[in-house]
């Protein structure tokens, strides 16, 4: 007989059924209550802690090689993208072992490139039941993220997210962890250097209408209005098939002082292809996500914003005010000798996740919870992507700043 537990975490429609039968339960139990004075998680202004089971030595998982879980795109449009992350994630792995007591850190991979219920779901649950991951580390992707975090959360084991997006800690579930900076933060930095710095009026956003460019999306204009800046022209794209042609008749028309992306970076990379081809010289503003390495188009862990503010033709992204650090540079010369790239800031962040696990491992021991335990205390933490601190929520406050990204050699070679 199949497992209860992996038949009602492989499709959303099962899930939502056990949790309505548990809240069942509860409402026919609610006859004789049996109140504990001690909760599982506590909801408070303060943040969100875990103050349920799983501590004890009998949770601890067996063996001395223990599985580290990683979600990402491994095949698909999506592929350059989660080669990067990988790649990051075994330099850190190359670094932690061996671990305290002789134990060895292994990755689990994970193929996120199929859709979320059905396939990603699965290959979450097999990581967190079949391979008895101690931890799971997830992309980018923002669908990945909040899927992930509902599993986690039922089955109690950390997550550690490179999304940005800051919904993933807003319900307060004490098990996820998100190293990136936040949308809104990326929306805030980028625009106040727009509107403010360089007291630019016309601006074209150039957003997916997936999940991740939506909500992106409406944070930059969400800050633009804050900034009573004039109303944002956008552009919304169909992922599967980004309509280039629009775009530089959009341009064209509408001649934009700078141009936003809040999309994959695939994406990103034909798009600008196209708009360098054309001779385009706007200025253009990516995302953290849009920023990542991928196909054709390099992108490099920046060095402090300099030069000319007002440059036409270049690229900016954000990155942590850390991230020039000498770790950091030691990280991306490595990077670059394995890879022949230079890592983007989500490929710092990918072997941070790593390294924090391992360090954690060390003194929790193979125990989720423990482990939960040892994450939430990071304060201060110097890491390749800058200096990591973990707030009550499970957001890295870690402060980002704007960064350019100069070409070099061809259109299709940028680096810092």
């Amino acid at each position: 007989m199949a497992n209860p537990l992996r038949r009602a975490l492989t499709n959303f429609g099962a899930l939502a059924g056990a949790l309505a039968m548990l809240a069942g339960m509860a409402t026919a139990g609610a006859q004789t209550p049996e109140i504990s004075a001690k909760p599982y998680a506590s909801i408070a202004s303060r943040g969100t802690s875990y103050l349920g089971p799983g501590r004890e030595a009998a949770s601890d998982l067996a063996g001395s090689t223990i599985r580290l879980g990683f979600l990402a795109p491994l095949h698909g449009p999506r592929k350059a993208e989660g080669d990067a992350i990988v790649a990051a994630a075994r330099l850190a792995l190359e670094d932690a072992n061996p671990l305290h007591e002789g134990r060895r850190l292994e990755l689990a991979l994970g193929d996120e490139s199929g859709p979320s219920w059905g396939h990603t779901s699965d290959e979450l649950i097999r990581l967190a039941l079949d391979r008895q991951a101690v931890a799971v580390i997830t992309s980018a992707n923002g669908s990945t993220a909040h899927l992930s975090e509902q599993v986690g959360n039922r089955m109690g084991i950390p997550i550690l997210t490179l999304s940005t997006d800051k919904t993933t800690t807003q319900i307060d579930i004490p098990w996820i962890f998100r190293l990136g900076p936040s949308d809104e933060e990326q929306a805030r930095i980028i625009a106040e250097d727009i509107y403010h710095t360089r007291n630019m009026h016309r601006v074209l956003l150039v957003a997916e209408s997936d999940h991740d460019g939506r909500l992106g999306g409406k944070e930059f204009q969400e800050v633009a209005r804050q900034l009573s800046a004039p109303r944002v022209n956008s552009l919304s794209l169909d992922p599967l098939q980004p309509d280039a042609d629009s775009l530089i008749a959009t341009i064209h028309k509408e001649s934009p002082e700078a141009i936003v992306f809040w999309t994959r970076p695939e994406i990103a990379c034909q798009l600008i292809k196209r708009i360098w081809e054309e001779r385009i010289q706007t200025p253009i503003f990516l995302s953290q996500e849009a920023a990542q390495a991928s196909q054709g188009l390099r992108f490099a862990l920046p060095d402090a914003m300099n030069g000319d503010v007002q440059q036409r033709g270049s690229i900016w992204t954000v990155a942590s005010a850390g991230a020039g650090s000498p770790l950091g540079k030691s990280f991306a010369r490595r990077y670059e000798l394995l890879t022949g790239s230079i890592p983007s800031q989500v490929a710092a962040e990918a072997y941070d996740a790593v390294r924090l696990v391992a360090r954690a491992l060390c003194d929790a021991g193979p125990n989720r919870a423990r482990l939960r335990d040892q994450i939430a205390s990071v304060h201060n933490d110097q890491g390749v992507s800058g200096l990591i601190s973990f707030d009550q929520e499970g957001n890295n406050r870690t402060r980002i700043r704007l960064v350019r990204m100069t070409a070099e050699g061809s259109p299709l070679a940028t680096r810092f």
